[in-house]
């Protein structure tokens, strides 16, 4: 079965995803993933835009600095990107991220075909906010240029609006 994995954070860059599926450790990360039982790469990928908004709060283990978490009940959109992969790959993504990214998401289909993401039950306006890591910020810029084929302008002022750059 597949699934539309629709990432928002570094996860949008296809060199971090492919730590997730691969196994390895994202440049300027601190931690090596496993990888998925099924390491191939997605069998397609697409921008998409969801509502609501994105604020960082924690500290990553990975990065350092807080971690991007989707707030789907918060006004805006957010510029994300959906990958098409397995149940399993989804699940073994999933798997490798901290235990607070602890709520999934379905957000539609496209073409008859699940869309779902991850994020936290806690509340943004409930949480202590956290800026993120330099390294961080870059991963998700790449995957911003990638998805969107956006200049470093667009990617800078996306990013301040998120309260990020």
């Amino acid at each position: 079965m597949l699934i539309w994995y629709v990432s928002y954070g570094s996860n949008m860059a296809t060199s971090r995803l492919a730590c997730y599926l691969r196994g390895g450790r994202p440049v300027g990360g601190r931690h090596t993933n496993p990888g998925a039982r099924d390491p191939s790469a997605p069998r397609a990928s697409m921008p998409v835009e969801i509502p609501g908004s994105i604020f960082f709060a924690g500290v990553s283990r990975v990065w350092g600095g807080g971690r991007a978490f989707y707030d789907p009940d918060s006004p805006g959109t957010v510029a994300a990107r959906a990958f098409l992969v397995t149940q399993e790959q989804f699940e073994d993504i999933r798997a490798q991220e901290p235990a607070c990214y602890d709520r999934l998401l379905m957000l539609g289909d496209r073409a008859g075909v699940t869309m779902c993401t991850f994020t936290t039950r806690a509340r943004g306006d409930a949480v202590s906010r956290n800026p993120p890591a330099p390294a961080y910020l870059a991963t998700i810029a790449d995957g911003l240029r990638e998805a969107y084929d956006w200049d470093d302008t667009q990617v800078v002022r996306y990013l301040a609006r998120l309260g990020a750059s």
